[in-house]
């Protein structure tokens, strides 16, 4: 199948858009699409149909006013370019909100990139579902999630780390100035004992309003009081700050937190706080503006199953292997604990990671390090238990299935039946593939639930089901294929994701090594096929 164009066209073989996957130039493809139009007769209204010229074939649908359409080569197989254009019709809408030209006109670039999804550059289709197609235009990531948490962390422990050194500078200075004041004090005491209470009350006021968080230290001779002629407070000069090191200035505080950033190689931090005078007309600092909280321990859940099943759905072998990876996003959480609730699997053997307390783990049921003062690396995953099982009973395969390929005069009947009932078990994203040998394309008898897809290139068929409860915990398929050997069915392979655990791992709670107390943590369980065969 080859693929030439797709585009949606007004009835007069306007083009609002199109989309070519092999070399065409811009006046080759407006004069096939001006074409169709005079090509389509009054007859064509059904709601799948095709016209074929003595180069391409057009095949469209028409939805409202406006066509559908796809131009291929003539030798393309007809019945997956319908399937593909049913497709097209599914994403169009989805993508555009609707099927006006408007619609069409705003979300043409949006459209280029879920056409180039289902068709490949040459013209050949992908094998791929509508909620495929949703997934890799959404681009969703859990590890781009969880580093820009870390990141948020390192940024919000940066800031306050250099609010905490611009405190400290603070008062350094500010015990400084009055000792300097005190000793100044001292010496014009001296000197001046016949006058000393003449200033004792007014004048030693003065001093505590010319220093503060935002204002440098005057000389002696600024406080507003001389060994000569002594005056009182209102009456003295106005105070003129020096030039020099400003205590709590704007400049110093965001000098510190851009060498704390470049040490991180982080992004500058934007301005949090604002210098504000209070009617008083002294300088205080607004209020910082809250910084988004992110989970301060991360813990990942994971278990990658491997099994094989002979054709009369007895278990050959199954291995399952699980881990469980911590991550300190925070500081203050990289002396942390992580309590296990005592309802782990007894089938399963376990592993601790070398430098966890293995004697807390199996007498209390806690993971923690062996030298609860060094802590976690912050930002780093790190595995701190795994598990294992190997077996060759049923009691623990999740999904089982029974393939009867029975020979049907110059076809094959085939009859594909899955099981799951392990109690209160859900499993997504199921994929059964059925090997078929051959690139024709089956005819599908019945499908008790989901959906299928040919590939073609790949000779398999593809059964898809969302998920499979106690709702569907059976079902069958069954299609008649051009094949005469059994043997091209196997093996089949099965895929699914599931969130619960086989081995019975799971979070109780997280709390601090020293003090106990309760940290918060987020959690992600995730069950997946690594081999599942049928054969």
């Amino acid at each position: 199948m080859v693929v030439l164009s797709a585009a949606v066209c007004t009835k007069n073989g306007k083009a609002l858009f199109s989309r070519q996957f092999v070399g065409m130039s811009r006046i080759r493809i407006e004069g096939l699409l001006a074409a169709f139009p005079k090509l389509m007769g009054s007859g064509h209204n059904t709601q799948h149909t095709f016209i074929e010229t003595d180069s391409v074939r057009y095949v469209y649908q028409p939805i409202e006013s406006l066509f559908l359409l796809l131009i291929t080569n003539k030798a393309s197989n007809i019945v997956e370019d319908l399937e593909t254009l049913r497709l097209l019709s599914k994403l169009v809408p989805e993508i555009a909100g609707g099927f006006t030209e408007d619609r069409i006109g705003d979300h043409m670039f949006d459209l280029v990139f879920a056409f180039d999804e289902v068709i490949t550059t040459g013209g050949h289709r992908e094998s791929i579902t509508l909620a495929q197609i949703q997934t890799n235009l959404v681009m969703d990531s859990h590890e781009e999630k969880l580093h820009e948490m870390i990141e948020q962390s390192k940024m919000t422990q940066a800031k306050e780390e250099a609010d905490r050194k611009a405190k400290e500078f603070r008062e350094e200075k500010r015990a400084a100035a009055m000792a300097g004041i005190g000793s100044s004090l001292k010496g014009i005491e001296g000197g001046m004992s016949n006058s000393s209470d003449s200033y004792n009350d007014g004048a030693m006021s003065a001093p505590s309003s010319t220093y503060g968080e935002d204002r440098s230290l005057s000389t002696s001779g600024d406080y507003g009081f001389s060994p000569s002629s002594p005056k009182a407070p209102e009456e003295s000069a106005p105070v003129i700050p020096k030039k020099g090191i400003q205590l709590g200035g704007k400049s110093k505080k965001m000098s510190m937190m851009d060498k704390l950033l470049s040490e991180d190689n982080l992004a500058p931090l934007a301005p949090t706080s604002k210098t504000v005078s209070n009617p008083s007309g002294t300088s205080v600092a607004a209020p910082i503006a809250p910084v988004e909280e992110v989970h301060p321990i991360m813990i990942i859940l994971e278990e990658k199953i491997s099994a094989h099943l002979n054709r009369e759905g007895a278990c050959e072998s199954m291995d399952i292997k699980g881990t469980m990876q911590l991550t300190a996003t925070r500081e203050d959480a990289l002396q942390s604990k992580v309590v296990l609730n005592g309802a782990r699997n007894p089938a399963f053997s376990y592993q601790t990671h070398p430098k966890v307390d293995k004697k807390a783990y199996e007498g209390a049921g806690t993971l923690e390090l062996k030298d609860a003062s060094k802590g976690f690396p912050l930002g780093k995953s790190v595995g701190v238990l795994r598990w294992g099982m190997s077996t060759t009973t049923e009691e623990f395969i999740p999904i089982s299935i029974n393939c009867w390929p029975e020979p049907d005069g110059g076809e094959m009947n085939v009859n594909v039946e899955y099981t799951c009932d392990k109690p209160g078990l859900e499993l997504h994203n199921v994929n059964i593939v059925i090997p078929l040998g051959t690139s024709a394309a089956p005819s599908i008898v019945t499908c008790d639930s989901g959906t299928h897809r040919h590939n073609r290139s790949n000779e398999e068929l593809i059964w898809e089901i969302d998920m499979i409860d106690g709702a569907n915990k059976t079902a069958s398929l069954e299609f008649n294929v051009a094949q005469s050997d059994t043997e091209a069915f196997f093996p089949l392979q099965v895929q699914f994701r599931s969130q619960q655990m086989n081995a019975g791992v799971d979070v109780s709670s997280v709390v601090h090594s020293m003090s106990g107390a309760p940290v918060r943590y987020g959690m992600t369980k995730n069950v997946v096929t690594d081999t599942y065969k049928v054969e």
